[in-house]
């Protein structure tokens, strides 16, 4: 569990687990293996159903396209394609696109730029657990 506070969220209690969850489907994207993997454990753990993993910007739009998730969650520093070129693919080539969400180790400077690029959530890792699992749940409520 230390390893999922330093690279992913803070604030994980086991007791989130054990909360009911809609079957959110989601997709992560981040080429540091680590983060990747243990966010993706975090979401399933929490009742989140991960559809789709990637480690770069175009595995990650073809794990998207391929799965049509609810969420991706991405990275914004990766090789191929960086998470900003791939939220302005997302929107402009997919009629529904999922909704996006940037976890990034870059500081809170990048969220205007984010914004502008198509995401509709920003959070610096690690992420506040609670504030990631709030915008999750919301997503489940649109």
């Amino acid at each position: 569990m230390v390893r999922l506070r330093t690279i992913v969220a803070a604030n994980y209690s086991p007791m989130d687990a054990a909360q009911p969850q809609n079957r959110l489907r989601i997709v992560v994207v981040d080429d540091n293996y680590d983060a990747n993997a243990s966010l993706s454990r975090l979401l399933e753990r929490s009742g989140f159903e991960v559809t789709g993993r990637a480690y770069d910007g175009l595995s990650g739009l073809d794990a998207i396209k391929t799965t049509h998730p609810d969420v991706a969650i991405l990275d914004i520093a990766m090789p191929a394609l960086d998470g900003f070129g791939l939220a302005s693919r997302i929107r402009r080539e997919m009629q529904t696109p999922p909704r996006l969400i940037a976890l990034t180790g870059f500081n809170k400077a990048l969220k205007s730029d984010a914004i502008n690029a198509g995401f509709d959530a920003f959070f610096c890792k690690p992420a506040d657990w609670n504030a990631l699992r709030a915008e999750l749940d919301n997503c489940s409520h649109q």
